[in-house]
């Protein structure tokens, strides 16, 4: 069985709507955190838990496997999921506890068995159980100001993608060289197509593609704030920081007007 049959023309269903919708992560949490108060291993994780934390853990892979924003409008999205996993020194055996109960949760909950299904549910539960493991650790500065990440049917990407993400964009970007200079003088005129876009390599893009496009000039115009805090930090791209003058130049841009 698979999302579409090949002679469909219609687009794929959402991973949230193949699953069965609302009502089947409701199911699945449901079942996952009631195993999870006898597990020797989790349950010292989530011995404070909420009644209502199982429907939000539903609300919040609802909205990643593309179903409404419900975690985002009602729970504060990104940032307060991050702040609950920000200090609490998270175990590699927690993780991969979590990862195999939650798998062995979706089998009793009756969640599709289909290969493509199980290859997207567990890559994201693989992809955001490291992703919280690393954030949990004493020191983690981990971006703040993120989208919740949308899972489809393929985002994990080609292998080295540090963050996760979708399949590389389709318009290569030149990688420029390591000590490029700005190609607009601060104190002109900078454009995103000429001076900001190039700036970002295919590295870049791909390891962010799970949010946005850093090649798109509304995507980036988006979330300029959040890009420019990571720049000016450091952390962004992941594996080298940026020179002076690339941050000066992209913040220049903003302050023009983040023109086109």
């Amino acid at each position: 069985m698979t999302p579409t049959s090949p002679a469909s023309s219609q687009p794929p269903p959402t991973v949230f709507a193949w699953a069965g919708g609302a009502e089947a992560f409701s199911r699945l949490t449901r079942i996952f955190y009631g195993h999870v108060k006898t597990d020797p291993i989790l349950a010292p994780v989530f011995a404070e838990m909420s009644p209502e934390h199982p429907e939000w853990v539903a609300q919040w892979l609802g909205e990643v496997f593309g179903g409404p924003a419900t975690y985002t409008q009602q729970r504060g999205g990104y940032a307060h999921m991050l702040s609950r996993h920000l200090g609490r020194a998270l175990t590699e055996p927690q993780r991969a506890r979590w990862v195999q109960l939650m798998g062995e949760a979706a089998d009793e909950a009756g969640l599709p068995a289909d290969p493509e299904f199980r290859s997207a549910f567990v890559s994201y539960l693989e992809w955001g159980s490291r992703l919280a493991l690393a954030n949990s650790q004493p020191g983690a500065e981990p971006p703040l100001r993120m989208p919740v990440p949308h899972w489809d049917w393929g985002p994990a990407g080609r292998p080295g993608a540090p963050l996760g993400s979708a399949s590389p964009p389709s318009t290569p970007v030149k990688e420029p060289a390591a000590q490029q200079p700005p190609t607009a003088e601060v104190t002109g005129s900078p454009s995103f197509e000429r001076d900001i876009r190039p700036l970002f390599t295919d590295r870049d893009r791909v390891s962010m593609a799970w949010a946005f496009d850093l090649g798109d000039l509304a995507a980036v115009r988006a979330h300029a704030d959040a890009i420019l805090d990571q720049l000016a930090s450091g952390r962004m791209p992941c594996y080298a920081a940026w020179s002076a003058e690339r941050v000066a130049l992209f913040r220049h841009w903003m302050e023009r007007g983040k023109l086109d």
